[in-house]
């Protein structure tokens, strides 16, 4: 199986802005196109939890669990390919085997992945312990190579390279409550840098840390300064606020895709209900009877159509040689 439709295909079909929420295995996947999303984001963060159960995991892995994501669904994936391995000849190698893969998009960051020693969990506040290896965010310059790297990678296929620009930071306010006070480059900084990636060849970008209440002055600098396709990065709410009231307005400033975070949150609350009912009540009564709104096989992977002719066929094949004996 593969993607229905580019996101070039669909940035030109559509009249409002492209969803891309995030997903984390072939199953978050299913379930967004069930849904009747065109798009999904493999969001790292997600992904390596899922794959590997700890908040790491190398390019290789990161490809594994992203290769089988890819051939599981018919929405257009976006990888987050992180930093790409951080050099022009990783970043190549790399993104060259999720543009081969099917991937119709990959962002490529300008921060370091593992710059750091010491684990820091999104959204939790409690001290850590931390040591730099090396600084976090990259030379300019060398991620302008990589981005480089990214394009060429991508020739000869439909993948798009997003390049992704999250050392912006948040400081005074200018960012999500989660991130607060983020040191980082500022917006002014962060335009230059994606204007760089414009020029070394990528269609769209992606400057991380717009997504709070009152950032319309960012998300218009960008779109006033910055050429190409414009991603808006996952969509936020604040203390039930939401960063934007009206999505329709990022579509209008020139935002042509928007990533959000839902289904990890809703598996884990889901799989928490459920698991505490079987433990409480010593049976199945409720998880059986609870109505999902469809039928459960929608979602299962040995339903897709091309399986069912191939099988069909053998099956077929079988058949015959068997009644000709």
């Amino acid at each position: 199986m593969s993607a229905e439709k580019t996101f070039k295909q669909l940035f030109e079909e559509k009249k409002e802005i492209t969803w891309a929420p995030c997903i984390y295995d072939c199953v978050s996947a299913k379930v967004a196109e069930t849904v009747g999303f065109e798009a999904v984001t493999i969001s790292s963060f997600e992904q390596m939890h899922s794959f590997l159960g700890k908040p790491y995991m190398t390019q290789d892995e990161m490809y594994t669990s992203a290769y089988n994501i890819i051939k599981s669904t018919k929405c257009a994936v976006l990888v987050d390919g992180e930093d790409g391995g951080g050099e022009p000849n990783q970043v190549y190698y790399n993104v060259k085997r999720y543009a081969e893969a099917g991937a119709m998009a990959i962002s490529i960051e300008d921060c370091f992945h593992g710059a750091n020693v010491g684990i820091h969990t999104i959204g939790v506040d409690k001290p850590i312990k931390s040591y730099e290896v090396y600084p976090h965010i990259i030379p300019a310059e060398l991620w302008a190579a990589n981005i480089q790297a990214a394009v060429e990678a991508c020739k000869g296929t439909d993948c798009m390279v997003i390049a992704r620009v999250d050392s912006k930071g948040t400081m005074n306010g200018t960012g999500p409550d989660k991130f607060k006070e983020q040191p980082g480059i500022g917006i002014d900084a962060a335009v230059e840098r994606a204007k760089l990636g414009v020029k070394m060849g990528a269609p769209m970008t992606m400057i991380q840390n717009i997504c709070y209440p009152g950032g319309r002055p960012e998300w218009e600098k960008i779109q006033k300064n910055v050429p190409g396709i414009h991603v808006y990065p996952d969509v936020h709410a604040d203390g039930g606020k939401p960063d934007v009231d009206d999505i329709n307005e990022l579509y209008e400033l020139g935002f042509s895709l928007v990533t959000c975070h839902c289904f990890l949150k809703g598996a884990v609350k889901g799989m928490l209900e459920y698991g505490r009912h079987v433990l409480n009540d010593k049976n199945t009564v409720y998880t059986e009877m609870d109505n999902i709104g469809l039928p459960i096989w929608q979602i299962d992977p040995f339903t897709f159509e091309d399986w069912g002719e191939r099988s069909d066929r053998w099956v077929d094949t079988i058949y015959s040689l068997k009644e000709k004996k």
